[in-house]
């Protein structure tokens, strides 16, 4: 599968007292991608909800590498693979809109569960 594009800008609200991007804020960026992928695939989070199913992360781990800085436009490249009948696993990272290293990388764990936190197993649309 190819990786999925998400492209964003950094704004002031985004960045601390060092105007760099807070650390939190990669996470919220991160999570936004993976919504854009599953909704390309035809999965809505808030369809999802209402069929009792939720994807919930489970188990991050990311790396800073260097900063992005307010009015910064960057892409998140994102790569999912099936680790279980349960779990998905992401593959992660931010770059400059243009062209450039990866500023963080993270590899992210999301389970699918149902409405009182019991594994479901992963909608045929996400299975690869």
């Amino acid at each position: 599968m190819q990786p999925h594009r998400f492209d964003c800008k950094v704004y002031l609200e985004d960045t601390d007292a060092q105007g760099i991007v807070y650390h939190a804020n990669y996470l919220r960026y991160f999570e936004r991608a993976r919504t854009e992928l599953l909704e390309s695939l035809g999965l809505r989070q808030r369809e999802r909800a209402s069929d009792e199913i939720l994807f919930v992360v489970h188990e991050v781990q990311a790396k800073f590498l260097k900063p992005a800085r307010a009015g910064d436009r960057l892409c998140v490249l994102t790569r999912m693979e099936r680790a279980s009948d349960y779990r998905l696993r992401f593959l992660q990272e931010i770059r400059p809109a243009g062209e450039g290293p990866a500023l963080v990388t993270a590899e992210v764990f999301v389970v699918c569960v149902g409405r009182e936190g019991e594994l479901v197993e992963i909608p045929a649309a996400v299975r690869l």
